[in-house]
């Protein structure tokens, strides 16, 4: 089953937190995708059911391919956002998802690439 593993009602509160799941290298990217997430710039995922409850995931990512680069999967509800995976690029339209901000079964399975829409 697919879960939010984190929410945030602040970018701010958000960035602070994302920061300890990176190397300070990422910081940038991580900055940059925030920004398009709460900007409402993100790119469709999908639809996906998420707690049980089927949401539209958008994608939003800084840095780019062969650099340090942050992707976040994540959708708002009632203000908050909602973050479902984290990951980084590993090309121009796939994504490494991350060994501990990522869940444990498909579609945005921990360690795994995938695509735009897991």
């Amino acid at each position: 089953m697919t879960t939010v593993l984190k929410k945030y009602a602040k970018q701010t509160d958000a960035q602070t937190d994302l920061k300890l799941y990176l190397d300070s290298g990422h910081y940038n990217a991580l900055g940059l995708a925030l920004n398009d997430a709460f900007d409402g710039k993100g790119k469709d995922s999908g639809n996906h059911v998420i707690d049980g409850e089927k949401v539209n995931v958008r994608h939003s990512s800084g840095g780019a391919v062969g650099k340090p680069s942050v992707t976040l999967f994540h959708f708002f509800k009632n203000n908050e956002f909602h973050l479902v995976a984290l990951g980084e690029h590993a090309s121009a339209t796939t994504y490494r998802i991350d060994d501990v901000l990522g869940q444990e079964a498909a579609p945005f399975q921990k360690k795994k690439v995938v695509g735009p829409t897991g």
